[in-house]
């Protein structure tokens, strides 16, 4: 990790200086938080639109979706909308003093808007409707339009609709600059993450430590001095524990980083146990009562698992890797990594396969095929600072892979698990890229969206999960950069004496019962886990044939990893689903 850590002690960080603008939900508590956005800027030229630029310039108001008549739905995208939410013609509802929320689509950005305005829309949210928001051109009306503008996420925009169903939302979106007299805060992607969502127990306990760190601002108009505390809880209590104070002037921002004039401790623990663990950012000015604390605290999720290391944390309901977003904008092939340069435990510690989740917008997925790869990353290592075109990927080395064909459509969507051809060592300090790929440019893979690794990428200066879309590198997904793919690790187990044999289970889901499948015969140990490696039955059975009935009505519903151990070693590992 010698060249991560250098990167952390010369900081060159690239949050924007325009943090004041946001978009966030004001109530119900439900959807009080930041949204990640794109805003029609008249500084383009395009836009007659305000400028969130200027401080206190901002609209908040309650959200109505918009209704312009027209017939149908728009089927051309996985989230399918009514065509009349697009707001392309003359809307047939009254949005006077309300922010009118609608679809991207099938007409020009300045249309949508400027039909919004007219009907009395105070703004406009737009919902991108696939995929992370995007820069937005004026087209035709850009410049007639001048209510406020900004685009959320296909994602956010679900759970902002969703909410919707439930009474009256209110929005802000503007700039929150000298709005308050006593104001601090912060936003999601200026908060630093844990480095991974879920990390193995053998891996954690091998010094794993991680920096804790945020770009903190002075929002408010009077000058101040604010105190941020940074805290660890796991399965036992506290683990972590510390404070800054500094002096903030108004409109001044504060970076507390490793190796700046104000940062916090490493993070650490004398012993790292198996459970679910929440980092957690607080904001407090010294004598005063924050007038708008909504940007005040931060939650970062981890885990500490058996076997799973991933960028997503474990669900502590679920017992699964966190799957809530299928981003994807491909037309040809879409290929998704999850970057690994680490310390082991073992010299012989490897992967030896990997937890994932396919989406496929017609539920269709059996006839598909995921390629699964490990690359070995021996570009020459360049960082960030110098912008995106200096990081290549010439020197992928492949050192292992696999292929996944989905045996049930019920699989769509759910997080499963797929062994690789055999299990790949991982050696320190080398960079790897572990992917997924795909040459049907519908299929995606599942995000979790509620770790944000911007701040990660801006410290550590490395793609955290680059994409390669249409044979294109990208540094990730907005917003949504906690790729929920888990490598399941194995500790000095001989890997090279082990083999593999093929197995499966039917049906699949099953209720009750479910039948094993094994190319093996004779007695067997079979051990069925839940994904955070939590050993959830252990039997002795007898393969017949190569098979054997299971009862698993004491299970709880969700996916269960069933490994079975032949008298020769030979091991067989696929995932069932609990229903």
């Amino acid at each position: 990790m010698k060249k991560l850590i250098l990167s952390l002690i010369v900081v060159v960080f690239a949050f924007a200086s325009n943090a004041q603008v946001v978009v966030r939900g004001v109530s119900p508590a439900a959807i009080a938080n930041n949204f990640a956005f794109e805003w029609a800027d008249p500084a383009g030229g395009d836009w007659s639109c305000p400028d969130f630029l200027v401080p206190n310039t901002f609209v908040e108001a309650p959200i109505m979706l918009v209704d312009d008549g027209t017939p149908g739905v728009n089927e051309l995208y996985a989230y399918q909308h009514p065509l009349a939410q697009e707001s392309c013609n003359p809307l047939v509802n009254d949005l006077t003093g309300k922010i009118a929320v609608f679809y991207r689509g099938s007409c020009q950005f300045g249309t949508k808007a400027y039909n919004a305005q007219v009907a009395g829309a105070v703004g406009c949210i737009i919902i991108n409707h696939t995929g992370d928001a995007v820069g937005m051109a004026g087209g035709d009306d850009g410049l007639n339009v001048t209510i406020p503008l900004v685009m959320v996420s296909e994602p956010d925009g679900a759970t902002i609709v969703a909410e919707m169903l439930n009474g009256e939302v209110v929005m802000f979106m503007g700039n929150k600059q000298n709005l308050y007299a006593n104001d601090g805060g912060s936003s999601e992607s200026d908060v630093l993450n844990p480095r991974y969502g879920s990390i193995p127990q053998a891996m954690a306990n091998n010094n794993y430590t991680f920096q804790a760190g945020m770009q903190m601002y002075n929002f408010g108009s009077d000058d101040n001095t604010f105190s941020v505390t940074a805290s660890v809880d796991g399965p036992s209590g506290n683990v972590y524990t510390n404070t800054v104070s500094a002096f903030i002037a108004s409109g001044d921002t504060l970076a507390i980083f490793n190796g700046n004039p104000t940062e916090f401790s490493s993070v650490s623990a004398a012993s790292w146990e198996l459970g679910n663990y929440k980092l957690t950012y607080s904001i407090a000015i010294d004598g005063q009562t924050d007038e708008s604390d909504f940007d005040n605290t931060y939650v970062r999720d981890f885990s500490i698992t058996n076997d799973v290391l991933s960028l997503a944390h474990v669900d502590d309901a679920t017992s699964m890797l966190t799957v809530n977003s299928f981003p994807s904008n491909a037309e040809t092939s879409y290929q998704t990594c999850m970057q690994v340069q680490d310390l082991y435990p073992s010299a012989n510690y490897a992967v030896e396969g990997l937890y994932f989740a396919v989406n496929a917008p017609d539920t269709v997925l059996v006839g598909e095929e995921v390629l699964m790869d490990v690359f070995e990353w021996n570009d020459a290592w360049v960082d960030v600072s110098g912008g995106w075109a200096g990081i290549t990927f010439d020197a992928l080395d492949q050192v292992g892979g696999g292929l996944y064909y989905p045996t049930s459509n019920a699989d769509n969507g759910m997080v499963i698990y797929a062994p690789l051809d055999q299990a790949v060592p991982m050696y320190d300090d080398q960079r790897y890229l572990v992917c997924l790929s795909t040459y049907n440019p519908v299929i995606s893979f599942g995000y979790d969206n509620t770790l944000d690794y911007d701040a990660n990428y801006s410290i550590y200066l490395q793609p955290i999960s680059p994409l390669n879309i249409d044979d294109t590198w990208y540094s990730g997904w907005t917003g949504t950069s906690a790729l929920s793919l888990g490598l399941k690790m194995a500790d000095n187990l001989g890997l090279e004496e082990v083999s593999e044999v093929s197995g499966r289970a039917y049906p699949n889901p099953a209720a009750n019962q479910v039948m094993v499948d094994v190319d093996g015969e004779g007695s067997a140990v079979l051990i069925v886990s839940d994904i955070a490696g939590k050993v959830a039955m252990s039997n002795q059975i007898n393969l017949n044939g190569g098979k054997s009935t299971i009862d698993i009505s004491s299970l709880d519903n969700g996916v269960y990893i069933f490994n079975v151990t032949l008298e020769n070693g030979s091991t067989s590992t696929f995932s069932v689903v609990k229903e």
